[in-house]
């Protein structure tokens, strides 16, 4: 299970509808046939990757913040403790803000990934097979949905919506 990121495109001119009640858009957004499985293509879906894309978009050397962390900015609350469940998060980015991320998100790649990976705690001394492997699958598995983002705000900012999301 886990905490899990969906984003969903918005139109301009549903910007302050989707502030209103983000959940609701995201489930009858008009943009995203549910029923189509084609249009799962519509939609991001980072699966947990989103933290790391929080610490990638935060790095040391990307000073100030890049634009991107705006995609996946946020955390779940837990208002009653752990035990009784989290609070999602929900976000609306305008249109400006997509092309801006956009933009932006071109210049990130698999090797800011395995820099960001090389440079955290986890790895520090440690490099036999397996971690070696390990470190393979996680840079494999950030890329791949670093990819998707790519193409979600590429398509999203061309053809110039915005976008709602949630961590939860």
């Amino acid at each position: 299970m886990g905490i899990r990121y969906y984003a969903y495109p918005v139109l301009a001119d549903d910007i302050a509808l989707a502030r209103q009640n983000p959940l609701d858009y995201m489930n009858n957004n008009p943009i995203v046939d549910h029923d189509d499985p084609d249009d799962d293509r519509l939609v991001l879906e980072l699966d947990k990757s989103w933290q790391y894309f929080q610490r990638l978009f935060v790095w040391p050397h990307r000073y100030p913040d890049d634009p991107c962390l705006k995609l996946v900015q946020g955390e779940v609350q837990y208002p009653n403790g752990y035990a009784e469940g989290y609070r999602c998060h929900y976000a609306v980015l305008e249109p400006s803000e997509i092309a801006e991320i956009a933009l932006w998100i071109t210049h990130v790649d698999k090797v800011d990934v395995l820099a960001m990976f090389l440079a955290s705690e986890r790895w520090r001394g440690r490099m036999d097979d397996e971690a070696a492997d390990r470190l393979r699958e996680d840079v494999s598995y950030v890329g791949h949905y670093l990819e998707k983002a790519k193409e979600f705000t590429a398509r999203t900012a061309a053809a110039g919506h915005g976008v709602v999301y949630r961590i939860g």
